[in-house]
This record gives structure tokens, sequence and C-alpha cells, in this order.
């Protein structure tokens, strides 16, 4: 089963599915904004008194707390960096003995809200639970797999631990003191009684949930793999209608590492992109390893990136580093300084983002390459600035990209033979009708966005568009199902934003970019087509915004 099927659902999701149960675009905006808080994640055990099957963090638990002065500092300069949340984590965080104490002190520090993610033990003594609202405890995450003891004391490897949680859990959401919510990790053990594990939940009182897809860490990709790793076509049917409960007013649900494509007619459920950074932290230093010593990442074989969340990520970093050792590509992409150390590789082109012509005018001057693009925020002053046989800056000019009409049609009244890219937006969409039969320098680039709400406000809907535009034109970053003709291929870039000081590939700096111009992704269906291989697909923020429903398999190959 490839495809969405509301009919699988029972009557009262096939409800919440119906055009009455629509994503609520006030709880969206304010998931938006909750994934883009600024999080300072401390770890404060390598202990824990659950043994999960599917323990991400197992090879460090070691039985030891972290030492009171490591985690006073990293709270601490977490708000001086400008943190709003600060979540208390483990192993399990409440076994340390100054468990309390931390709380304390990150609504000391000014954390507007302290968090902690945990199995929910403690929380059963009154006392501690008390202390812990005192002294600024604002939202506690129980981490519960299972909706009776059986099965989630099964998975955590603790008999006994669904009583405590439970008891935990009832008592901090009687207090009314707390944000509460639960996680899940959605296995083969589970995925069947999903839908009602979260009944169960919902009846509790629970009202918000982070529903985890497994994936290939720790514990999860030892010999408890088979027991773990579940087939999501033949789940469909459960994860659907475990995910209409999102559409319930007072019901929040969040996906967390969960494949974009399988979740289709919920899309605005997929995680926020940013999150990867979250992500990348977490395994910061075998990244580090990776990219300082090029010690391999342990995890990189076919059948574990296969179900694994990062697979995309990890491929699009080889594809950098790649691309940073080679003696030549396309284009070099400038924003901001170069690095100071290195020989950067040959390219045809570089491409110069800048707010303005004086700020693109010092980037060019430091870059070796003859031949520029650019892709400013506003073009006051381009026409002078432009010499005989369209050279800038002492550099022929090959490209302008606007985002406004008012620059596109700047750029257009220029003679001169450079290329002229325009963002398809709503504001540019009236001025590229306008234009008639476009000159043949035109290119019409579907842009990427940060956020999902942007692309709301700013994208036409690309399929209405193209079907009503009988131009010939050269098309980017728009797949040819919606096009209606094949687009230009991405060239290969070595993006310089991604580029340390030290001239390597930084990790965080690449995951900015890979999230802003390298995360694409494609519906199930899109492995009928017939030039799937060739076509990257969307952005995951496009599809976040307006859904894989438009995306349709071609017979054969347009154009």
């Amino acid at each position: 089963m490839n495809d969405l099927d509301p009919s699988l659902a029972d009557l009262q999701n096939a409800a919440l599915l119906s055009r009455e149960g629509a994503p609520d675009a006030g709880k969206a905006l304010a998931h938006e904004a909750a994934a883009h808080e600024t999080r300072n994640w401390v770890r404060l055990s390598n202990d824990c008194n659950n043994h999960c099957t599917f323990c991400l963090d197992s090879h460090a638990h070691d039985g030891t707390m972290r030492s009171n002065l490591d985690i006073k500092v990293q709270i601490i300069e977490g708000r001086k960096r400008g943190a709003d949340r600060l979540i208390l984590s483990g192993g399990e965080p409440t076994m340390h003995p100054n468990f309390l104490d931390f709380v304390k002190l990150g609504k000391r520090a000014g954390y507007p809200k302290v968090q902690t993610v945990t199995n929910g033990r403690m929380f059963k003594y009154p006392a501690f639970l008390e202390t812990a609202a005192r002294n600024g405890l604002d939202e506690i995450t129980f981490s519960l797999h299972g909706h009776t003891a059986k099965l989630h004391d099964a998975l955590v490897g603790a008999p006994g631990a669904f009583e405590e949680e439970v008891a935990g859990l009832e008592a901090a959401l009687a207090s009314g003191r707390f944000i509460v919510n639960v996680d899940i990790v959605i296995n083969k053990q589970n995925v069947r009684v999903l839908p009602e594990m979260l009944e169960t939940f919902i009846g509790w009182g629970v009202r918000e949930f982070d529903l985890l897809h497994v994936i290939p860490f720790g514990n999860a990709w030892t010999d408890a793999r088979d027991h773990l790793f579940y087939d999501l076509d033949g789940n469909l049917e459960h994860l659907q209608r475990a995910f209409a409960y999102a559409r319930r007013p007072d019901v929040h649900v969040w996906l967390n590492r969960f494949p974009p494509p399988y979740a289709e007619g919920f899309e605005d459920l997929i995680q926020d992109p940013h999150k990867l950074e979250d992500e990348v932290r977490g395994r910061r230093e075998e990244y580090d390893r990776y990219l300082s010593l090029g010690q391999k990442l342990s995890c990189r074989e076919p059948g574990r990136c296969k179900v694994c969340y990062l697979e995309g990520l990890c491929d699009g970093l080889d594809d950098a580093l790649a691309a940073r050792a080679s003696d030549h590509v396309e284009v070099l992409r400038v924003e901001g300084d170069r690095p100071t150390a290195g020989v950067l590789p040959r390219a045809d082109r570089a491409r110069i983002v800048a707010a303005d012509l004086a700020a693109a005018e010092r980037l060019a001057a430091r870059v070796g390459v003859s031949v520029i693009e650019l892709e400013l925020d506003r073009y006051d002053g381009i026409a002078a600035a432009i010499g005989d046989g369209s050279t800038i800056f002492g550099k022929r000019l090959a490209r302008c990209d606007a985002a406004s009409s008012r620059d596109l049609a700047a750029l257009l009244a220029v003679d001169a033979p450079f290329e002229v890219g325009v963002r398809l937006t709503r504001e540019t969409e009236a001025a590229i009708r306008a234009i008639g039969a476009p000159p043949a320098r035109l290119v019409i680039v579907q842009p990427n966005y940060d956020r999902t709400s942007t692309a709301r406000d700013e994208d036409v809907d690309l399929a209405a568009f193209f079907a009503a535009y009988p131009h010939a034109v050269a098309v980017e970053n728009v797949p040819a199902c919606l096009a209606g003709r094949p687009p230009r291929p991405a060239r290969r870039t070595l993006d310089l934003a991604m580029i340390g000081p030290d001239g390597r590939v930084d990790m965080i700096a690449y995951t900015r970019r890979f999230i802003a111009d390298g995360f694409y992704t494609k519906a199930l269906r899109c492995g009928r087509c017939a030039i799937e291989p060739a076509c990257r697909g969307v952005h995951v923020s496009w599809v976040r915004a307006h859904g894989f429903g438009a995306l349709a398999p071609l017979e054969k190959s347009p154009g």
C-alpha cells in the first residue's frame, strides 16, 4: 500500500480526516514557533533505571552522573547564548541527586521554560513532584511506550516501570502545574496498537504527543532490531489512525524522525527540518571525527541507512566533502567571509549572495573566479554598474536573480545578455505574466523557504501557474510533473557558507545549508515515475506547506 487511503481509518477518524478536520492554521503556527525556540539540552546522567530495547543512548550508560560544575556551567552558558528552553535529559535525569537544584538554577538563570524528558518514575513521590513544581519545572515529557504494563515493561526492560510511571503521570496531571506530554517510540511491538495507546492516554488527560520513529542506533541496532523495525507500508493503516488524532482541536501531535513520504495527508505533522540541528548536536563527536580525522561514521552501511532519518543528511555531507576535495566544481556559492585556510577548487562561476551591490563587490574581490552570478536583496544602481560586455566588478556577469517584481523589471531593462532568474512568488506572479512571451534569458525559479508559514504565504499554486503559462521558459527547482517541462538539473556547487575558517566543512554550518537547499523529499508514488531517478522531488518546507497531493508520476519524460 503506497498511497493515502482514508477508508482504512475507523468511523471516528474518517470524520477527523474530512474537510472539517483539516489542519488548524493556528496550531501549525504555534508548532512552528515552538520548533524554532533555541534549546539547551543538558545531560545530567549516564545511567538509567530502565533498559529500553530501542535506547539510542545505551553506549553512554556507564552508571555515572555528570559533575555538578559541568552541568551548572552548561546551564548558565546556554542561557547567555540566548537559549529560551532548558531541557534536562539523560540517561534518566531524575536519577541525578541534584536534579531539583538544576531545575531551580535554570529558572534563576532566566530560562522562560524548563523541561525534562524522563521515564517519570520519580514523579510518583509527592515531595519530589511538589519540589519540582516549586523550583520552576514547567514541562514534563514522559517516555511511555505502551498502554499496558505488559507492553511497556517489555519494551523498557524493567518490570513494574509502567505502574510507577503512570502514577507519576497521573500525579503531574492532577497537580495542574505542568505541561505534560508523552513520548512514544513507534516500533514493531506497538505500532498496531498506537491508536489505542493515544486513546488511552487522552482518556487520562494527556493532550500532547511526540511520536518518534525508531532509528538504528544504540540498543535498537543490536539483535533486537528484528523485533523493533517494522514494515511502514504494511502498517500505514494504524499510523494514519494515530496521526488523525492531531485533527482534534485540543490534541497536539508531533512526528519525530518519521519518513516524510509516509505522512501524506498529515504533511503538517512532518518534523520541522530545523530539528536536524538537535540530531547533529547529539552526534557531534562522531561527525567531528569524520570531518577532522576522516574517520568514517560507524553507522554508514546500506541496510542501516535505509531505515535512518538522517540518510539524506549524511548522503549530502558525503557530496559536500567530495566537492570540497575536488579540483573543479561548476559553482562556488559565496555568502559572507570565505575560509582563510585551504585551497578552493576551480569553479566555472561564483554565485555571490549579498544585500546589495556594495556588499557583492567586496565578496567578488575575494574570489578568484572570472564569471559571477548575483543574488542580491536589492539591485539599486545595477544598470550604471554594468560595463561593456556585461562586466561588473571587473568580472563577466552571467546571471542576476530577483526576488521582487521591481528588481525583475530593472534587470530585464538592462541591455545586456546576462540571465535573469526570478523567484516565482505571489508578488512576482503578475509581473511574470505581464511580460508575455519572455526573453530567452528569463529563468523562473521556485524558492525554498526556512519556515513553512513563509512557504504558505509566498508560494503560488505551481501546477495551476504552469498549466496556464503557455510560454517556453527555463525552469529551476520545480518537478516536471508540476511544471509540465523538465527543469534544469541542479549544478555541482561548493557552498562556502558551510566551510569553516580552517577550510574544512563545519557540521553545524553544513546542516543549516542542507536544511535551506538540500532537504528534498518525494511522495511514495513517485517511485512509479518515468523520470524518478533524475528528479530530486520537492523541498521539505514546500511539502509541509502544500502537501504531496499535486505530485503525479509521469508515464514518459516531458519535453
